[in-house]
């Protein structure tokens, strides 16, 4: 991580060995350079407590189907500051 970094993304628990990574110096690290932080919780999501907020990442993703969800769902939570300024590549339902 440089000061050109522009974003970190990186899985919170690792699906081959298990392996949990140091979220918090990561994310320490990234927003010493002021990167966006990304945490692909896809893992973690069935197994582990995740508050969001206390994480401090910028955006956190996991998918449906890692819970015994259908297939082709997810999630992207993202800081409302930064989810303002990203305008939908689709709309719909209540989005308009």
């Amino acid at each position: 991580i440089t000061e050109k970094t522009k974003i970190v993304s990186f899985t919170l628990v690792s699906n081959i060995l298990g392996t949990v990574n140091p979220v918090e110096q990561i994310i320490r690290r990234a927003q010493q350079v002021g990167a966006l932080v990304c945490i692909d919780a896809s893992q973690a999501a069935p197994h582990m407590v995740l508050d969001v907020q206390a994480l401090q990442a910028d955006f956190v993703a996991f998918t449906g189907h890692k819970m015994v969800g259908p297939t082709g769902i997810g999630v992207l939570w993202g800081r409302q500051e930064l989810l303002e300024d990203l305008p939908p590549f689709l709309g719909g339902g209540e989005m308009i």
